[in-house]
């Protein structure tokens, strides 16, 4: 069943991806990281594309993604996974360069900590890069925290986490 938010006086709509909407969430993910770390990355541990068609359906079998549809185009992207008997894990969260700073990622993150609640998780968690300050201000704008950070050859991971 559709979710549906207003945002910016818009009416959005918020829906389970199927497996023939594949395509275009990899065209999203791989065009939405290239621009979100192409700068933070280095070239040589940059990998383009982020996600191969095989990579993705792989994902799909071990977590739940949901799109964000305006004019019947994918525009954004966040997956759910089940990390333990209370706690989930967002993925993928990705929003189209050219539809950015409009709410759509956050209204996709409060529909998936919504279902996360029903299915009875008590906490998120996710990791994003810590030189990337757009998303990790982002996520703390969201009530998540910094929880541990992970070395990597270039710089740290970062887990963030947050009590539903």
């Amino acid at each position: 069943m559709p979710f549906y938010a207003i945002v910016f006086g818009k009416s959005i709509m918020i829906e389970k991806a199927l497996s023939d909407d594949a395509e275009e969430i990899l065209y999203l993910i791989n065009t939405s990281n290239r621009e979100a770390y192409k700068d933070i990355i280095p070239k040589e541990h940059f990998k383009v594309p982020i996600l191969t068609l095989e990579e993705l359906l792989e994902f799909f079998q071990r977590m739940t993604f949901y799109v964000h549809k305006s004019a019947g185009m994918i525009i954004g992207v966040a997956a759910l996974q089940i990390e333990s008997e209370k706690t989930g894990r967002l993925h993928w969260v990705y929003v189209l360069p050219e539809y950015q700073r409009r709410g759509i990622g956050t209204t996709l993150i409060t529909h998936l900590e919504k279902k996360a609640r029903e299915i009875g998780f008590k906490k998120m968690r996710l990791r994003t890069i810590e030189k990337a300050e757009q998303a990790v201000n982002f996520y703390k704008k969201l009530g998540y925290h910094l929880a541990y950070k992970i070395e990597v050859p270039w710089g740290f991971m970062v887990s963030m986490e947050k009590d539903l």
